[in-house]
């Protein structure tokens, strides 16, 4: 009887063991690859939408890394920050403002060009020239 329950135990170790593993896999690949992206390893589009509308505001695409949400008390809205890679040792950052009736997604795509410095962002709606002074 002993050695039954022995091996029962045994058992259920054995699968609780694989629950967890399963469980920590899929937050061990996000993590990776949310470090890889801000590496520049990792080749993404983000595209932003206006909820109300439905229509694609803009989306950019290449080797970024995503940083985190900040926030604009003067005008009230948040921002997020993309760091592109353009060329070696060389970075350019762009704000993008968050309304709330404004979400955007994020998804990795496959390289399609073999320059690792490929990256463009591509306006949806018209956009005022700027006047200079």
């Amino acid at each position: 009887m002993k050695k039954i329950i022995k091996i029962m135990m045994a058992l259920m170790i054995a699968v609780m063991m694989i629950f967890v593993y399963g469980c920590n896999q899929a937050d061990t690949m996000r993590n990776n690859i949310q470090k890889e992206a801000d590496k520049f390893n990792v080749y993404r589009k983000i595209t932003f939408v206006n909820l109300y509308t439905g229509q694609l505001l803009y989306s950019a695409e290449g080797y970024f890394s995503v940083q985190t949400t900040y926030n604009n008390e003067y005008q009230g809205q948040q921002e997020i920050g993309l760091v592109f890679n353009v060329a070696k040792n060389e970075y350019k950052m762009d704000y993008f403002s968050i309304a709330e009736n404004v979400c955007y997604v994020i998804e990795q795509v496959e390289n399609t060009t073999g320059d690792p410095y490929h990256w463009k962002i591509v306006w949806y709606i018209a956009i005022p020239e700027n006047v200079g002074g």
